[in-house]
């Protein structure tokens, strides 16, 4: 795992100073309503990204981690993702085509962001196709490449974005949001293209119906949290105003930082390792290797955050963003307790447990949209971070119990 945590030390370092000058950028040029603004976008090109992969991701990497070795079921693993991919991007561009009005109404509130939608369905094709290739990548499990190009899509984003947002401020900043996944597709085509023969168009019907599996797993979830998110963002601009929203996505963005260090080592380390070796002795060695070498550090660098929480509000804001302060605590506990979901959740994957993976999924997206439609109207906008920590604790309770034989039980019953 240290092997693993050294190679993304780069990646982090990178990310991180990206993540700061972009949301730095876009506290400066964009103010606490603006960045509300932009929060939804984010959360609707989540849900493109989930529609343009299916929610195979994770069947991507297994799939691609087991056969690496295998050319012939490589080839079809990836003639039959073209096929699937290449029918979906067609369907769901047009479609997005065609009613940006609406959808510019529903995630805006007017149609005057309509040719953000437009530019979306003609990128999509690629963003779909940048998501597969990726995956492919991650599971043939050459973490330095894997890396390399985290890398070089974080500079490029860094770039295009400031450029825009600098030139353009909103309209930028939401241009550049969609446009970003053209450049992926780029760097992604380019270097799997090293590794395999990428441009096959067979088919397969065990393939499709094996990654058919990942697809009712992801889809849910994929769907259902960024569609809660944009609803309680939506709630608080409605009750609170928009400035608030904007704070609720300031805290919420220190979140989606450390997160993708944590998600990338599942994905790249822990998934395809479980997946390979089906020894629940194995996996219970993975789990315990996570709370014992990671969660401590995960832990201290909450803590740290927290106590310099002025200081970071301060360096990655600005003043206008002083009311995040008092959602920071909340925030953070609720997110301890997510990193220790990760671990565990990714055994449903490796094992394709749909119905539990579901089920878990389910009560983190029914509890965060009713406790925080609650707890704003009772306690304002702290409220919306307390159902988040209660929401995440409920996730993590909830998977430990789905779990509790394979965890726990003498692996001889």
């Amino acid at each position: 795992m240290y092997r693993v945590l050294s190679f993304s030390a780069l990646s982090f370092a990178i990310k991180f100073v990206v993540g700061f000058t972009l949301t730095k950028l876009f506290a400066f040029f964009l103010g606490p309503s603006g960045l509300g603004l932009l929060g939804n976008l984010k959360n609707f090109t989540q849900l493109l990204a989930s529609y343009g992969t299916l929610g195979m991701q994770r069947g991507i990497i297994r799939f691609s981690s087991e056969w690496k070795d295998h050319s012939e079921k490589m080839a079809s693993l990836v003639g039959t993702l073209h096929v699937i991919f290449g029918v979906f991007a067609l369907l769901g561009g047009g479609l997005l085509f065609l009613f940006s009005d609406s959808l510019s109404v529903l995630i805006f509130g007017g149609n005057d962001y309509t040719y953000v939608f437009k530019i979306a369905a003609v990128v999509l094709p690629m963003h779909g196709f940048h998501l597969m290739y990726f995956s492919l990548l991650q599971g043939l499990g050459n973490y330095q490449r894997v890396v390399g190009v985290e890398i070089t899509m974080n500079l490029l984003n860094l770039s295009l974005t400031t450029y825009l947002v600098y030139h353009f401020s909103l309209t930028g900043a939401l241009v550049a949001v969609v446009t970003v996944p053209i450049l992926y597709f780029g760097i992604t085509t380019w270097k799997l293209s090293k590794s395999l023969k990428l441009f096959r168009f067979l088919w397969s019907y065990d393939v499709a119906k094996n990654l058919g599996l990942y697809t009712w797993m992801s889809l849910f979830s994929s769907i259902t949290i960024p569609v809660v998110y944009i609803m309680i963002r939506n709630r608080i601009t409605f009750t609170l105003g928009a400035d608030h929203a904007g704070y609720w996505e300031a805290v919420n963005q220190f979140s989606f930082f450390y997160f993708m260090v944590l998600q990338s080592l599942v994905l790249m380390y822990v998934l395809p390792n479980i997946s390979a070796n089906t020894d629940l002795l194995y996996f219970r060695q993975q789990v315990v290797a996570y709370f014992k070498k990671l969660m401590p550090l995960f832990l201290i660098f909450l803590i740290g955050l927290y106590l310099l929480r002025d200081t970071a509000i301060w360096l990655m804001l600005s003043d206008d963003f002083n009311p995040v302060r008092d959602l920071m605590g909340w925030q953070f506990m609720g997110d301890f307790f997510r990193a220790a979901t990760l671990v565990l959740v990714a055994f449903f994957h490796a094992r394709r447990m749909i119905l539990s993976y579901v089920l878990i999924d389910l009560i983190l997206s029914v509890s965060l949209l009713v406790l925080s439609y609650s707890f704003l109207a009772e306690f304002g906008l702290i409220g919306a971070v307390q159902a988040h920590f209660i929401s995440y604790v409920l996730y993590f309770f909830a998977t430990l119990f789905l779990l509790r034989k394979v965890l726990f039980s003498s692996i001889h019953e």
